[in-house]
């Protein structure tokens, strides 16, 4: 699994900190991928670090 982060303008519900999205890159055993993708906040000691936005599924070559 590899992951990408950027930045965004969004602060977090929770704690106010700006938050980032994270694309989690997941392969299966049969070739198939997928992408997670996350909002996380940029503070490690928030109630809510981290929330799903979306899975995007990846077309084989």
């Amino acid at each position: 699994m590899s992951s990408t982060y950027s930045k965004t303008q969004r602060k977090c519900q929770s704690c106010g900190a700006p938050l980032y999205v994270r694309r989690d890159v997941v392969e299966s055993e049969t070739g198939l991928g997928r992408v997670d993708v996350m909002l996380v906040c940029r503070d490690e000691t928030c109630a809510e670090p981290a929330r799903h936005l979306r899975t995007e599924h990846l077309q084989p070559a």
